[in-house]
């Protein structure tokens, strides 16, 4: 436990890990919410 400590204090491997972490995240909306359904929603101003 303590070499985990030790490892996660330097600042490369942080940056790695939750750039992992969030990359996951984003990765699981895309998939939740799907690629294809960005652009087909309408336009907010097409009805003025």
């Amino acid at each position: 436990m303590n070499r985990l400590k030790q490892l996660y204090t330097r600042h490369g491997v942080r940056f790695v890990l939750h750039t992992c972490f969030y990359l996951g995240i984003l990765i699981t909306l895309f998939l939740m919410y799907g690629f294809h359904t960005a652009n087909t929603g309408n336009y907010i101003y097409n009805d003025f």
